[in-house]
């Protein structure tokens, strides 16, 4: 799982939290979410007002090349941050709030860090997709891969959503055009990360179409029209590049490979993947009865000693 750690910056969770404790149209769902935990409304603006605070502090010491070393280890942070962004999830689509957080972020990092440039690092570049808190880790200026927050708790699902992962970050280090089997064999990973993520449905195509239509809500209707224009043949073409044989209820292997060469069908597959990964992991939270051990018996006093400022002054 290297590389997968979902560790970020306190400039992001001061600037999440911050948008939150605004975010007015969502008062009422913030407010019922974060009673579970016995916390109100009120709690946003004093975590936003804490981490920036250790930001602040740790600015003054901290240059281009250490900006990273900042960022928060401690896998609570990210946890508690997904949590209550799944109670979200019934609100429509994330990707605004995802755009404003990235953009904050952004605009503080290169205005507060002297000589920062862009691309900024990834635990200075959140995500938020299907309502759970990410990073990206591809390799410059690509936008995908994303760690999430959390992972679903299936070992074998991991391993291979971190697999598609780690082989998406190794094209793109490599000059294009990519060698065709480093590229197609994204669709039968993909097409088995789907089969894991809805095992009960038991077939990969059946899997990716429950996936779509539970995407639905939570995405506008350009990136679900780009998703549906993209698996829509996803299941035929994995079959046409595991049977190389002409047939005519399939596309002929060699269009295909000729049509999924380069970024573009790769980011699209990746975007996918990544959607209903993050989508899953929201809705077992939400779903949940109760929250992750990790975040009983009020999780931000002890989080909140890690980003005291006491030692620092």
């Amino acid at each position: 799982m290297d590389g997968m750690s979902c560790t970020l910056s306190p400039l992001v969770y001061a600037e999440l939290y911050r948008l939150l404790a605004t975010d007015n149209r969502r008062r009422d769902t913030l407010e019922e979410r974060l009673a579970e935990i016995e916390y109100d409304h009120t709690w946003l603006r004093t975590a936003a007002e804490a981490y920036d605070e250790y930001w602040v502090a740790q600015r003054k010491c901290t240059g281009v090349d250490s900006v990273s070393d900042v960022a928060l280890e401690s896998p609570e942070h990210a946890l508690l941050a997904t949590w209550i962004l799944a109670g979200l999830r019934t609100t429509g689509d994330d990707r605004e709030l995802g755009n404003e957080l990235a953009k904050n972020v952004l605009t503080r990092a290169l205005n507060e860090v002297p000589d920062l440039k862009t691309p900024l690092p990834p635990d200075l570049s959140p995500v938020i997709i299907g309502w759970t808190l990410g990073r990206v880790i591809g390799v410059p200026p690509y936008e995908w891969p994303v760690a999430p927050a959390v992972l679903p708790d299936d070992v074998n699902l991991k391993s291979a959503f971190a697999g598609l992962v780690n082989h998406v970050i190794l094209l793109e280090g490599m000059a294009e055009p990519w060698p065709e089997m480093m590229q197609t064999s994204t669709y039968w990973r993909g097409y088995g990360i789907a089969e894991a993520l809805k095992p009960e449905i038991g077939e990969g195509g059946s899997a990716v179409l429950e996936l779509l239509r539970e995407s639905r809500p939570l995405l506008s209707q350009h990136l679900v029209s780009q998703l549906n224009r993209h698996f829509s043949r996803f299941g035929s073409r994995r079959n046409a590049l595991s049977h190389v044989t002409d047939d005519s209820r399939r596309e002929r292997f060699v269009d295909v490979v000729a049509s999924t060469q380069g970024w573009e069908d790769l980011r699209m597959t990746m975007l996918g993947m990544t959607q209903f990964v993050c989508q899953e992991i929201s809705r077992l939270l939400y779903d949940a009865e109760d929250p992750p051990p990790a975040l009983r018996n009020d999780p931000w006093a002890y989080l909140a000693r890690e980003i005291s400022t006491e030692w620092l002054t």
